[in-house]
């Protein structure tokens, strides 16, 4: 009964030590050719163009109330767009009518001055007047006179000098009172007139015009949408274009996570949807230096590259049309290329995971190009090697590149 013990105990922990023996997954690595792209899509458009905008005539959009459709063939001078003056026409005559009203009130308010002038002028005549007699027949004879009639024969004459200064005094102050009143009603009447000469300013530029004859091409807001009828649209804002068609881009949409190692003068193939037995090629020319997104309710951010194509035909490429691109962005005729994973890195040190006999241990190693997935190896390794896809369980510790 002992041995019977005995026995399961060894058996147990021999099946616990095959339980412990845990394979590390790896992979044999060989030279191949290499070739790193990034496939996207984008869109042809002019290298050079005529913007079209709305008027800046008005400081407020203005609604659209008619526009060409995409790609219209103009002459020189066409109207291409009209904007909806009713808003303007409106603002117009009432500001004509006001300033009608301003001046029928000036108008008032000079007559009633003019008849005021006139009424002081009579009544300081009067006083006047009196004011003489009053003078002339003074009673300043004690022996004619007692002396209350000789007190108010000067109190009366006394009183008409102070009811002359005061008459006067009201005069100054109506005139000065009825100056500022015109100011305030001339001032009225500039502001007016200012909102008139912009509304008609706006009424002389509703319509845009071809400046020279082209292929009109419909401008994109920034939510994607195009110019339509009954659209605001803002002072100055770009209605459209016409492109010249001799010189072509594609203009194409990488992707933020993707966009790894493009930069000028890398080639690129390029096909349009609409032709797609039609190749072409070009270079990247330039890259935005931030990505943005393209919609509105979509967070993915891409980065605009612009490519120069290589063969130029005014009769088939057209702007707007759709395209796929393949961004070559390494391309050399043997390498060694292994998954991202099976590289770590540490305090500036880089390795993989070399298997030696049954065991895998550190390889120093020197990288190239590394995309999201893969990266070249361009020293410490060579082809038939067998590295470690993860981490071995003496190698616990490391940083993953």
């Amino acid at each position: 009964m002992k041995r019977l013990i005995i026995i399961s105990c060894i058996l147990v922990l021999v099946a616990c030590k095959q339980e412990e023996a845990v394979v590390t997954p790896s992979i044999v690595i060989n030279e191949s050719p290499v070739h790193f792209s990034i496939k996207s899509e984008g869109e042809l458009e002019a290298v050079k163009s005529t913007a079209l905008t709305a008027p800046a005539a008005t400081r407020r959009p203005q609604t659209l109330a008619w526009i060409l459709p995409q790609f219209s063939a103009v002459k020189k001078g066409d109207v291409v767009a009209r904007f909806d003056g009713t808003s303007f026409q409106l603002e117009a005559e009432e500001s004509a009518y006001e300033i009608q009203k301003l001046m029928y009130s000036m108008m008032s308010k000079d007559r009633e001055i003019d008849n005021s002038k006139y009424s002081f002028g009579a009544e300081s005549q009067v006083i006047d007047y009196e004011h003489e007699l009053a003078k002339q027949f003074n009673i300043d004879d004690p022996l004619l006179y007692t002396k209350i009639e000789m007190i108010d024969a000067a109190d009366n004459e006394q009183f008409l000098e102070a009811k002359a200064e005061h008459i006067d005094k009201v005069e100054k102050n109506y005139v000065d009172k009825s100056a500022a009143e015109i100011e305030v009603l001339e001032s009225e009447q500039k502001v007016q007139q200012g909102k008139l000469a912009m509304n008609q300013a706006s009424l002389s530029a509703l319509e845009v015009v071809a400046p020279h004859d082209g292929l009109f091409v419909l401008e994109p807001s920034w939510d994607g949408s195009l110019p339509e009828p009954g659209k605001a649209v803002f002072p100055g804002g770009k209605l459209g274009s016409l492109p010249d068609l001799s010189e072509m881009q594609a203009k194409i949409f990488v992707p933020e996570v993707e966009a790894i190692g493009i930069k000028e003068g890398l080639v690129v193939s390029l096909h349009l949807h609409a032709k797609p037995d039609l190749s072409l090629t070009g270079e990247v020319t330039s890259i935005s230096k931030t990505a943005q997104p393209k919609e509105r309710d979509n967070p993915v951010k891409y980065f605009t590259v612009m490519v120069n194509i290589n063969e130029q035909n005014p009769e088939v490429l057209k702007p707007g049309q759709r395209l796929s691109a393949v961004i070559s962005v390494i391309k050399e005729p043997k390498g060694l290329v292994v998954p991202i994973q099976t590289i770590f890195r540490l305090d500036g040190a880089v390795w993989v995971y070399l298997q030696e006999g049954k065991k895998f241990v550190r390889q120093p190693i020197e990288t190239g190009f590394c995309s999201a997935t893969l990266c070249t190896v361009t020293k410490g390794l060579k082809g038939g090697q067998i590295i470690a896809l993860s981490e071995p369980d003496e190698g616990k510790g490391s940083e993953r590149t």
